[in-house]
Formats: C-alpha cells, structure tokens, sequence
C-alpha cells in the first residue's frame, strides 16, 4: 500500500508508515549490520595494511557504510514505490520551517556537543582501558586524541580533514538520517514512545567502533531521535547532525593546527 507525498519541488510515492512495521529482531539486524560491517572493515583494513583507525573509519564510510544504507534504501524505494531514489524509502519528512529547524539544531547539536566534550575529557580513555581493554588495538586507538597527527605536514592535514569533512560532516550524517530516523524509526512506531528509544538504543549499540562513548551518544541522540520521531521529520536529525559532526571538525582542526 503506498501514499503519494508531496513536497516542492518534487513528488515521491512512498510506503505509508502503518504499512510496514518491522518485527523487534529484523529492526535489530536493520539497525546493527551496518556498523558491524564499518567495524569489521576498520579492523581489516588495518590488520592487512597498516591502515590509521581513523583513516580506515573515514574510508569505511564512503565504501562500506554509505553503499550499505543508501543501497538498501534505493532498493526498498524501487519495490515499493517504482523509485531508485533513497528519499523515496524515507517515511518522516515532513517539513519544518526554516527558522524552527535551526534552533532545533542549534539547541539539539549543542546538547550532545557538550555530552562529547564531557566524555572525551573524562570517559573516552577511562572506559576504554578499563571495560574495553579485550578489544582489538585498532579500535582502542581512537579512544584517545593526539599522537601521531601531530607529524602531519600541512598538505597531509589538509587532505585529512577535507576527507572528514566529506565522509563524517557530510555522507555519513546524510546516509545515517535517511536511514535511520527516515526509514527505519517511522518502522518501529508501533511502540509509540519506546519507538525513539529503542532507535536511539539500537544507534547506539552500532557504533561498535567507539563503544566507550556509548553514554553520550545515547544521552544525546535521543532528544533529536525524540523531536525527530514527534515531528515525522528527518530534516530535524539531519539538520542536528549536521552540526554537530562539523563542529567537532572545527574542534578537531584547531586542535591538530595547534599542536
């Protein structure tokens, strides 16, 4: 059963959220494989080649994460609405004004800036060797900042942080919101207030990758899981996103410019 939306400029047919509601264990899969496969291709990448964690993190993004989310909604949208494109696929997307979206964002971003503040200042490290020591040392790397970035010539640092840029300020947030605030919490709705806790719960657990900063990511993505899900809106996660994968990159490159 499909539903006709229309938003300007364009029009998009796409499944009506009451007419697919995803059992608890295929949301666990929907929401967990993915960053199994991040994690797995992180490690690989660096047991194989010698390939930087974070390198490998920001690469994995572009050819494993993203083909993986957008590639499945590409395909959900082609059966059931006759399109290739994500969007299609993506059940909350009501619009939201301009000015309302912003101070969404901007309170939504701010909140979870601080929570990652807190946690790499007194949790990050701490976790990592004291829950997390069992995990491999690819991993344990990116519980902590500095190092070897501080030998980057400037055209190295450059070239990494335009990498960032495009693969966690830009692709990853896109790819993230359309699939998992878009697709596959309107899925879950069923469970009414539950519905954005778990979704939180579940993105949470998949970022298998830096499970030491477990807390603040639940703390924080659940207000914009929240508003997101009382809104039937993905613009408004996406917009909180967006900031706040940019502003840590602006912390980072002031950080890695002044060391």
């Amino acid at each position: 059963m499909t539903a006709t939306v229309h938003t300007a400029p364009r029009t998009f047919r796409v499944a009506e959220a009451s007419s697919e509601q995803h059992s608890l264990w295929h949301s666990i899969a929907l929401h967990l494989l993915p960053g199994v496969a991040l994690t797995g291709f992180v490690i690989t990448m660096n047991a194989l080649f010698g390939l930087e964690p974070l390198l490998g993190l920001l690469v994995g993004i572009l050819v494993v994460l993203a083909p993986l989310e957008l590639g499945y909604l590409a395909v959900y949208a082609r059966r059931t609405a006759g399109s290739w494109s994500p969007l299609a696929a993506v059940t909350y997307r009501t619009p939201v004004p301009w000015r309302r979206l912003t101070l969404l964002a901007v309170g939504l971003a701010a909140w979870m800036l601080v929570l990652v503040t807190l946690s790499l200042a007194v949790l990050d490290e701490w976790l990592a060797t004291t829950v997390f020591p069992w995990l491999p040392e690819a991993i344990l790397t990116m519980a902590t900042v500095g190092g070897d970035d501080a030998a980057l010539s400037t055209g190295a640092l450059v070239a990494f942080l335009a990498l960032f840029f495009l693969a966690n300020g830009i692709v990853g947030p896109v790819t993230e919101e359309l699939y998992f605030r878009g697709h596959l919490l309107p899925r879950i709705d069923r469970y009414g207030r539950g519905a954005p806790v778990l979704n939180t719960a579940l993105f949470t657990l998949y970022h298998f990758h830096t499970p030491w900063r477990y807390p603040a990511i639940f703390l924080g993505y659940l207000p914009i899981a929240m508003a997101s899900w009382r809104r039937r809106s993905f613009w408004v996660g996406l917009a909180a996103h967006l900031v706040i994968n940019n502003v840590f990159l602006l912390m980072l490159a002031t950080y890695l410019n002044g060391s």
